[in-house]
């Protein structure tokens, strides 16, 4: 007698817990979700890895095998290996197809593997005082010391939108404030791995973002296994997104219709109140273990008229009940491979290369070194970073084809490009915010609340209350800032990326002196207290060089290069060319050659 009663009286207690959720808006703090109730504590664990400071063994004394074949590590290279007493996962994974076999790695320099580490890691190229006053003493420390930063943070967040493709028109804003919360709490350590992907395959920002069950299934697969599902493992989990229905929200204060998830009541009987005995295997998987997911309607449900059936906004979903719908990714990642994706992820992140599949030793170790250290991923990104695959250098002939004996050499994203030039000559543009990749919906609702979260967001609005696009629209022509309606981020090199990007360095430096151009300031493309009409000596020429490779480039230039620069400024000076007229040439040779474009 009493159940009913009880029933909708806990249905009426959820529904007033959920209706808080738009009744304290606050556009300063607009994730709300399922990433929202996890990670809450303290870190999972202390964050002091082992393995910054390996002393890498010499190659042993063995001819070292031919390049048309895999290295083949007998007894003695396995011995050799051992004793090593490597603490660093990747160095022990590598030793036996390195030194083990006779193979040496290539030391890099120190001012390159900083300049590498600060672009991977904070999203930028430093100049020459920043790089030296943060590149000192223990490499392990250093490492720790940048991925404590809020670049760290930001860099991962923005790599995150790329492979969840954030769209403000696809999904709900918040959704993605929160998925864009729960990346900040994987990479604070606060969440295990398999949390994570617990939570991401349940998120509306995946669940809203594709179509029909299958598609979803999908998308899960190649997020976390990085491959699609086989048709019986389709078939089988599809189930369990079954219940996912896409479909609007009338968000009060933004005045805007929002896209959204929304849960639809499968395997149930006629009147709804309780599980269909029969029909109930439609929502049930069985290929990873027993797992029903059925949910009940209540008071908090209401009918859509257009499919004619129940629904109940994830908005209103309960602590409980989202753990339930989380069922795809908790059973997925007792897979042996969705551990094996996620160092993959982090070696081709930092190596750009595949290496697990060229060193299979790396990937077994690191998934090892993960399952360790309790899922936390950070482990991981320190190890990769620490390791000798990483700390070798690109520079010097290459007498060998096997990939892993030399250092990675990658692309700069847009983004990163962009933001090292204007931080480095003082150049001042807008910028754009991966979590809202369409401000102009925002604009266009009209409300105060939406005007209030573009205030609030990385985007700047001009005093016409218009959206700043100067940034971005260079950005997108280079592939970043990604709108991710149909495709995402892109990387190439061709005839018109080069034309925009040395477009854009001419802005930037002004090698003409158009007295019309806005160029970068000019006090910071020379020396501390030399003036722009000071008369330009070989001396002086020596000066401003020196001064512009330690700004621009992040280090020190190389004997042969002050020559260079010392006869380019005896030549000038034949004509008494000012100190200006010589530095924003200089500028502009600086920043289009190839060393701005790849690390």
């Amino acid at each position: 007698m009493n159940r009913p009663l009880t029933r909708v009286f806990l249905a009426c207690v959820a529904l007033l817990v959920g209706c808080t959720r738009d009744s304290g808006f606050n556009p300063e703090k607009l994730a709300v979700g399922p990433g929202s109730m996890v990670g809450n504590g303290e870190p999972i664990t202390s964050g002091e890895f082992a393995g910054g400071q390996d002393p890498l063994p010499a190659a042993r004394d063995v001819p070292p095998p031919d390049d048309s074949r895999p290295p083949d590590c007998d007894g003695a290279c396995v011995a050799y290996c051992d004793a090593a007493n490597l603490r660093n996962p990747v160095n022990r994974g590598l030793c036996r197809s390195l030194w083990g076999v006779g193979l040496s790695h290539r030391p890099v320099q120190h001012a390159e593997a900083c300049r590498r580490l600060f672009v991977d890691v904070a999203g930028r190229v430093p100049t020459a005082e920043e790089a030296e006053a943060t590149c000192t003493g223990n490499w392990g420390e250093t490492v720790k010391q940048l991925m404590a930063s809020s670049d760290f943070i930001f860099v991962n967040q923005r790599r995150a939108a790329d492979k969840y493709l954030y769209s403000n028109e696809v999904v709900n804003i918040q959704a993605i404030y929160d998925m864009d919360l729960l990346v900040e709490k994987l990479f604070r350590g606060k969440v295990p791995y398999d949390q994570f992907a617990a939570v991401v395959s349940a998120h509306p920002v995946l669940t809203r973002r594709h179509a029909d069950p299958g598609d979803k299934v999908e998308a899960l697969f190649r997020l976390f296994l990085g491959r699609p599902p086989f048709e019986h493992e389709r078939a089988d989990m599809s189930r369990l997104y079954r219940l996912w229905h896409s479909g609007y929200y009338d968000h009060p204060q933004m005045a805007m219709r929002m896209p959204d998830a929304y849960v639809r009541f499968r395997c149930l009987t006629e009147d709804g109140s309780e599980v269909d005995q029969v029909k109930k295997g439609e929502c049930t998987s069985v290929l990873w273990g027993y797992n029903e997911l059925v949910l009940t309607p209540d008071l908090r449900s209401v009918m859509d008229r257009q499919i004619n059936e129940l629904t109940l906004w994830n908005g209103l979903l309960t602590p409980d009940e989202w753990a339930l719908m989380q069922t795809p990714g908790r059973v997925l990642s007792t897979e042996l491979a969705f551990w094996e994706r996620a160092v993959d992820d982090v070696l081709d992140q930092y190596l750009g290369y595949d290496l697990s599949a060229k060193v299979p030793e790396v990937r077994a170790e690191l998934v090892r070194w993960l399952l360790d250290h309790q899922g936390d991923l950070r482990s991981v990104h320190y190890a990769v970073l620490t390791s000798a695959a990483y700390l070798q250098s690109t520079e010097g002939n290459t007498t060998t084809s096997y990939r892993w004996a030399y250092g990675p050499l990658k692309q700069m994203e847009a983004e990163v490009w962009i933001d090292s030039m204007m931080r480095n000559t003082g150049y001042t543009m807008s910028t754009c915010d991966h979590r809202i990749s369409q401000p102009e919906n925002l604009l266009r609702s009209g409300s105060v609340a939406a005007y209030r979260v573009l205030q609030n967001s990385r985007w700047k609005i001009d005093a016409e209350g218009q959206i700043e696009e100067d940034y971005a629209d260079l950005a997108r022509t280079l592939g970043g800032c990604p709108e991710n309606i149909v495709g995402g981020r892109f990387r190439v090199v061709s005839i018109l990326t080069t034309g925009t990007q040395l477009a854009f360095v001419g802005d930037l430096c002004n090698p003409t002196l158009d007295p019309k151009a806005n160029g970068a300031p000019i006090e910071r493309l020379l020396p501390e207290g030399v003036e722009a009409a000071r008369v330009l000596t070989p001396e002086l020429a020596t000066q401003i060089g020196s001064h512009q490779y330690r700004v621009l480039l992040g280090r020190s230039p190389t004997s042969e290069e002050l020559t260079d620069v010392r006869e380019a400024g005896a030549k000038c000076a034949v004509d008494r060319c000012g100190a200006e007229e010589f530095a924003r040439p200089l500028c502009f040779a600086l920043l289009s050659g190839a060393e701005r474009l790849f690390y």
